[in-house]
């Protein structure tokens, strides 16, 4: 069995989390390190795709189930989620609308095409929920992954800075942010804080959100069709 794909991920993943340490380099996220040495070996090498993807879709499989792990320390503060739901309801119809509409503005500034801006849409979601989407409103799946993958990467990079440059302290309203824009490798980021807060209002803030442009964006897409 080829096992190649799955044990380089899982290497460069443990080789870029030892960058902490490293000043300047610690920024980036493991996840983006590990797939910038992928990129760069598969093209040195000049291995092919499907070959590195035999094992190595065995991790893209684990995505499922880590996201629904996430709803552990959701369970444990369940007090936490009913105390504040109305702020919490309010955050995620906000975020989706705000997500899907601004996405598509900007698109439309640069003069992208359609199949480009449908699949650019549900960037702010978990990539297994965002290439179904891109599938059921016609966009591009590989070319959504990528931008799902983009979006994480500078959420998780810069979120926690920008919400503290402009004085947001509030560890819900952090979570719900980080969440609701940067998904899982957002969440990831506010697991290292080890702020509970952060990590379960990030992780119902990543599912929700995730179903909630679901139903968003094909209706919004609907809606700008007909209008047009």
């Amino acid at each position: 069995m080829n096992l190649f794909g799955l044990i380089s991920t899982v290497l460069y993943f443990k080789l870029a989390q030892r960058t902490k340490r490293i000043p300047f380099v610690n920024t980036f996220p493991p996840t983006m390190l590990a797939g910038l040495a992928l990129i760069l070996t598969l093209e040195l090498f000049k291995i092919d795709f499907n070959l590195y993807n035999e094992s190595a879709m065995y991790l893209t499989f684990l995505l499922v189930p880590s996201t629904i792990a996430l709803g552990y320390p959701v369970y444990k503060n369940i007090e936490l989620l009913k105390k504040n739901k109305r702020i919490i309801y309010n955050a995620f119809i906000l975020a989706t609308i705000f997500a899907v509409i601004s996405t598509y503005v900007f698109a439309k500034i640069c003069h992208c095409n359609i199949d480009i801006i449908e699949s650019m849409l549900p960037k702010s979601v978990t990539a297994p929920i965002a290439v179904e989407i891109s599938k059921k409103i016609g966009g591009i799946p590989e070319l959504t992954a990528c931008v799902v993958v983009l979006t994480g990467v500078f959420g998780a990079m810069f979120g926690h800075k920008i919400l503290k440059f402009i004085k947001v302290k509030n560890d819900i309203a952090i979570g719900l942010s980080i969440g609701a824009a940067s998904h899982i490798i957002g969440t990831s980021k506010c697991v290292e804080t080890n702020r509970e807060k952060q990590i379960v209002m990030a992780s119902v803030a990543l599912v929700i959100v995730g179903v909630l442009t679901a139903i968003v964006a094909p209706l919004f897409l609907f809606l700008v069709k007909h209008l047009n």
